[in-house]
């Protein structure tokens, strides 16, 4: 069951090591919205989550991000079109120390274009 979404952030985790905004923008939908425990921030259009997604990649870049590496899939089929997967995240430096180490929570849809992020909810660092 977790084959076709391993791949998917497989494929979100090798946009942002190719620092590729475009595309890890493609595996958002719009309308989609992004908790943290401090903030919840809605992007309603392609441009705005974009932009964002252009300034992560710089804040990555600054403070020594070199790749990241997706793992402990937990996965809740709510319906052929819905789901909701948990993701362990670890990003290393280049020098393959880590960086940051979190858990995400992501709502996916598929309305015929392919699994996209509605919502994503990020958990504390370790």
């Amino acid at each position: 069951m977790a084959d076709p979404f391993e791949e998917y952030f497989q494929s979100y985790a090798n946009a942002f090591d190719e620092s590729d905004p475009e595309r890890i923008t493609s595996h958002y939908h719009c309308p989609c919205t992004m908790v943290n425990a401090g903030s919840i921030t809605t992007f309603d259009t392609r441009a705005s989550l974009l932009r964002n997604m252009e300034a992560l990649l710089r804040y990555n870049e600054a403070e020594g991000y070199d790749h990241s590496a997706a793992s402990a899939f937990r996965v809740d089929q709510q319906a052929r079109n819905l789901a909701i997967v948990d993701v362990r995240w670890r990003v290393y430096r280049q020098d393959d120390s880590v960086l940051w180490d979190w858990g995400n929570s992501y709502n996916l849809v598929d309305y015929g274009a392919g699994w996209k992020i509605l919502v994503s909810t990020t958990h504390e660092a370790s």
